[in-house]
């Protein structure tokens, strides 16, 4: 092989490096059907949706809306527990909001027990919140015409201290979502942060803020 064959193959392996990164640098999806099935809405509901807050910074807006989930579908005495039960608490807290504003970031704080890992659906601890058909009590994010989540490649997470106790999702421009298949859906971009409590309660209940 030449020097010139070497560079070009180098050259045409590294674009297409360049050109895949797009799809591996998307924030981590969660499907709603991964919390629980609509029938079981008792066993994985904490908290059901709140009322709508506005938030303000920096002449910018957002409105947000909150829900706690057991991810393991149990929950005993106002908390989440472990599958088996135990004293030890698992919580999946639900961010839905909604913003015309550009480059937000939308800052999770006071959490407790949030280890950043990687990963779709279960697997990972932060993400989108997508609406599937199994599960269509809980906020999530209706987009039924983007099966590759392309609308979502440019938002971007950062965990802002070394405990873990403050996070960050900025998102440049909000996409256009459609509002859900039922009420308990809503409608907007729905953010996840999972966390695990060596002590169930007292509820570590997140601050949320933008900038």
């Amino acid at each position: 092989m030449t020097y010139s064959q070497f560079f070009s193959k180098r050259l045409l392996m590294t674009l297409a490096l360049t050109l895949s990164l797009p799809a591996f640098a998307r924030v981590p999806i969660r499907q709603s059907s991964d919390n629980g099935a609509s029938n079981g809405v008792d066993q994985w509901t904490l908290l059901g949706r709140g009322t709508p807050i506005t938030l303000t910074a920096n002449g910018k807006k957002a409105i947000v809306t909150r829900q706690v989930i057991c991810p393991t579908q149990v929950h005993v005495d106002g908390s989440c527990t472990g599958i088996n039960g135990g004293t030890t608490g698992d919580y999946l807290w639900l961010f839905q909001v909604q913003s015309t504003s550009a480059n937000v970031s939308v800052n999770i704080g006071k959490l407790q027990g949030f280890v950043k890992q990687d990963g779709d659906h279960a697997s990972g601890t932060y993400g989108v919140m997508f609406c599937d058909d199994n599960n269509d009590q809980e906020l999530c994010t209706t987009d039924p015409n983007d099966p590759g989540f392309t609308q979502i490649s440019n938002i971007t997470f950062k965990v802002n201290s070394k405990n873990g106790s403050s996070v960050s999702f900025v998102i440049p421009t909000f996409p256009s979502f459609g509002p859900g298949s039922t009420p308990q859906e809503g409608q907007g971009l729905t953010f996840y942060v999972q966390t695990h409590q060596n002590n169930a309660l007292p509820l570590a209940y997140p601050s949320i803020g933008i900038n």
